[in-house]
């Protein structure tokens, strides 16, 4: 996927086909790349068969929504950026709420820039002591 979206941008339409949506049909980004890389998937061929791939992206997210409920109204989020377009991005802050990440949603493509596609390999904790 990494490799599709540096190539041909952010594909909207395939928006919550491999996560949840909690904050409405958007592309998500986070500040840990610990939060990112519970969504990377292990290459199956190629090159960087057994690596993971994680994107670096420049992110404008304008005037954000911010919100730290729990349980979202997601219309309302959605609405009051692609609709009313009163905001340009959304500020989930699950840190707040649920002690995990922030996230940040945006629902314009033209708004991400991917800077760095970085290929790692996960570590086994117990390699790590």
């Amino acid at each position: 996927a990494a490799e599709a979206i540096c190539q041909n941008s952010f594909r909207l339409s395939m928006a919550g086909t491999n996560a949840g949506t909690l904050y409405g049909k958007g592309v998500y980004f986070a500040e840990a790349s610990s939060k990112s890389d519970e969504y990377a998937e292990e290459d199956k061929e190629g090159i960087f068969k057994g690596l993971y791939a994680m994107l670096v992206c420049r992110v404008v997210c304008g005037n954000m929504r911010y919100t730290d409920e729990a349980i979202p109204d997601r219309e309302a989020l959605v609405d009051s950026i692609v609709k009313y377009r009163k905001r340009h991005s959304i500020l989930g802050d699950r840190e707040k709420t649920r002690g995990t990440y922030r996230e940040f949603v945006v629902f314009d493509r033209d708004q991400v820039y991917p800077e760095f596609a970085v290929i790692y390999r996960r570590v086994p904790r117990h390699r790590r002591e």
